[in-house]
């Protein structure tokens, strides 16, 4: 089904969209590689899911997999708060708003059926592309079972 919903994405506007972030890839250099992996999610969002690394530090501290690197996570994470800032400024909100535009487009069309779908998709998108760094794509369901645990883990089941 995830195939089936990419290819419509695809042909619906994936590709403008794929070119749009990979734009944003280039003139970010330096950021390449995890922007261009924004790129690709964009162009296949079906099938796979978006979990912050805060998410992901608790997932780990539920399952007693803790390192003590937290010098290392606090850089990050300050590192991560400027370039997030840097692209929110410049391709983050037109991003978001192509994304936004996109999924009202889609709604116009709802009675074409094939459009429901892909509204969610640009919902998803709309978060990872305003924000993306500290952002980790999953399969849908790692990020299913990431999320349930640490829901069992606040509840102490």
């Amino acid at each position: 089904m995830a195939l089936l919903g990419n290819i419509i994405w695809f042909f619906l506007g994936g590709w403008a969209l794929f070119l749009l972030y990979a734009l944003g890839a280039v003139i970010f250099f330096p950021m390449f590689i995890p922007l261009f992996r924004l790129a690709l999610f964009a162009l296949w969002p079906f099938g796979r899911d978006v979990v912050t690394r805060a998410e992901l530090d608790r997932f780990r501290q539920a399952r007693g997999l803790v390192d003590d690197s937290s010098m290392v996570d606090a850089t990050l994470k300050n590192v991560s708060a400027v370039l997030n800032l840097l692209w929110m400024l410049t391709f983050g909100w037109v991003l978001a708003l192509a994304h936004l535009l996109a999924s009202f487009f889609n709604l116009c069309l709802f009675f074409l059926i094939v459009t429901i779908p892909n509204i969610g998709g640009h919902w998803k998108l709309i978060r990872v592309a305003f924000l993306p760094f500290n952002k980790v794509i999953v399969p849908s369901k790692v990020a299913q079972d990431i999320r349930e645990e640490i829901a069992r883990s606040r509840l102490g089941i």
